[in-house]
């Protein structure tokens, strides 16, 4: 894939420039994944790999099959390119539905993207599901977005040498709101891209602090623990507020509550960047809260205490909440019954997953 940066001036000119950095970013990648530098093409803005992907993949009267929601970035480039998309759900809700995706390919289907693991309800396609789908036609490519890899480990990265139409799209988080992205296939896959032009706000300084954010790769790790961990604890104080959630593979945080637009918003105010699910069939009420590397958990409580404390039970004064899957619960309700114990200075709960 070429590389040339985009300068911001009403000719557009396009400056070379000296791409070592760049290129020790690609190795670097390609060494703490195990994979040929060669197999990688790299972006360093945010929801731009799939759309310059795009770029080369579709034109004028072709469809693209998405999967959930279309992302306003996918969107974009999908109809920039004069193509159409439809947006795929699978039934039943939670649950792959590779036979039925793949009933939806039309001869017009030039692209499916595919979110595995999809972040906004979890489902996870196998390697079989996802083989079955990438043997539909080899003009048909099928973009993973696996942006969520470093949670979730999930991937299909054994297949990318067995399939010409097979594009693995993964980001790399550097801090808060702060991450990269690259596209992962086999050299035929990689060639098809399109020249990928960054904006030149990547001075070297700014290159150079994404390579020491990569080397240093034990305080990341240490970072993406801590944020799994607030995540989990996030989630379990939630249910002992009564409410109905559940953790996706990429630790991202699914909440059922009748006040989810209320919540979402305030929320959102705080910088936590909820999302409304309720474009998803069946999920009216829903709200994801996704995982951040910078993730706190005690804020996002507080703001869900007060918030729904007029609506869910106070815990009596002595007392031990049960709290039970939500098959197991009385009333839909997230706990069961109170029941007495000693006076402590911790608060107790039976936990049933």
């Amino acid at each position: 894939m070429k590389l040339t940066f985009e300068k911001k001036s009403e000719e557009s000119n396009v400056v070379p420039v000296d791409f070592k950095a760049v290129e020790k970013i690609r190795e670097t990648l390609g060494s703490q994944n195990r994979i040929d530098p060669a197999c990688i093409g790299l972006s360093l803005l945010p929801n731009r790999t799939i759309n310059d992907f795009l770029k080369s993949i579709v034109g004028p009267g072709d469809e693209v099959l998405t999967v959930g929601p279309t992302g306003e970035n996918i969107f974009r480039a999908i109809t920039l390119n004069d193509a159409s998309y439809y947006e795929f759900y699978e039934r039943p809700l939670f649950l792959p539905d590779s036979q039925g995706l793949i009933a939806r390919v039309t001869k017009r289907t030039k692209a499916i993207i595919l979110g595995n693991p999809n972040r906004f309800n979890g489902i996870v396609y196998s390697q079989k599901e996802i083989e079955n789908i990438l043997n539909i036609s080899s003009d048909v490519m099928v973009i993973l977005d696996e942006s969520t890899f470093e949670m979730s480990r999930i991937t299909a990265f054994e297949l990318i040498n067995k399939y010409d139409n097979l594009a693995l799209i993964r980001s790399f988080e550097i801090g808060i709101n702060n991450r990269i992205e690259f596209l992962i296939g086999n050299s035929s896959v990689i060639s098809k891209a399109e020249i990928v032009i960054f904006d030149r706000s990547f001075t070297n300084s700014r290159l150079a602090n994404i390579l020491f954010k990569l080397k240093t790769g034990s305080d990341r790790l240490a970072h993406l623990k801590d944020g799994r961990q607030e995540m989990l604890y996030l989630s379990l104080r939630l249910r002992m507020f009564g409410l109905n959630c559940f953790l996706t593979p990429d630790y991202s945080l699914v909440v059922n509550t009748v006040m989810s637009e209320e919540l979402m918003l305030q929320l959102n105010k705080a910088g936590v960047r909820a999302l409304g699910l309720a474009r998803f069939p069946g999920l009216n009420g829903y709200i994801l809260i996704p995982y951040n590397i910078e993730i706190d958990a005690i804020s996002i409580i507080d703001i869900i205490e007060n918030s729904v404390n007029a609506k869910i039970e106070n815990k009596p004064e002595n007392k031990r909440l049960a709290i039970l899957h939500q098959s197991e619960s009385v009333g839909g309700r997230g706990f069961e019954e109170y029941h007495n114990v000693k006076p402590t200075h911790r608060l107790e709960s039976n936990i049933v997953f």
